[in-house]
């Protein structure tokens, strides 16, 4: 059954497809860090970190931080720069390349050879809804067709 919602190769979905993918990805993330706040919270009330408020709020702690902001600031800006520059370097570097390689097609010949049973087990393998493959202690391969009728019986093909 052909579903055209299905797209087996990433390469060869559209545009928008891949951004709604990456924007649908990135919603969730965020979703997923949102409902680690209530337990991160607990956290900070079970190890009694209300000395926060008082260096912050009542020794003037806040006037301290401001004066640093900048230099946070810069350096978050400098280590976010870098990152986009290796990322641009990276892209354009390896833009195009596709180094994974496709697994070549399997033909019934080489079914046949890998599973060593004869062309009439493989075509009523194919044929049947449902079929049972059984490897022996020796390599033996033994095949039933199950129908609602025989679903327990041991029967070959």
């Amino acid at each position: 059954m052909n579903n055209n919602f299905i797209i087996e190769s990433p390469k060869l979905q559209t545009l928008r497809l891949k951004y709604s993918s990456t924007l649908l990805t990135l919603i969730f993330w965020v979703l997923w860090f949102y409902l680690w706040v209530p337990l991160i919270t607990l956290g900070g009330w079970w190890l009694q970190i209300s000395f926060f408020e008082n260096e912050i709020l009542i020794e003037s702690g806040l006037d301290a931080f401001l004066n640093v902001l900048p230099v946070f600031i810069a350096i978050i800006f400098t280590l976010n720069g870098t990152l986009a520059l290796w990322a641009y370097y990276n892209f354009s570097r390896f833009k195009g390349m596709d180094r994974r390689k496709l697994l070549p097609a399997v033909n019934n010949t080489d079914l046949i050879q890998f599973w060593g049973i004869c062309e009439d087990e493989l075509n009523a393998i194919q044929v049947n809804k449902v079929s049972t493959m059984v490897f022996s202690d020796n390599g033996e391969i033994t095949i039933s067709k199950k129908t609602p009728d025989n679903i327990g019986s041991p029967d070959k093909i």
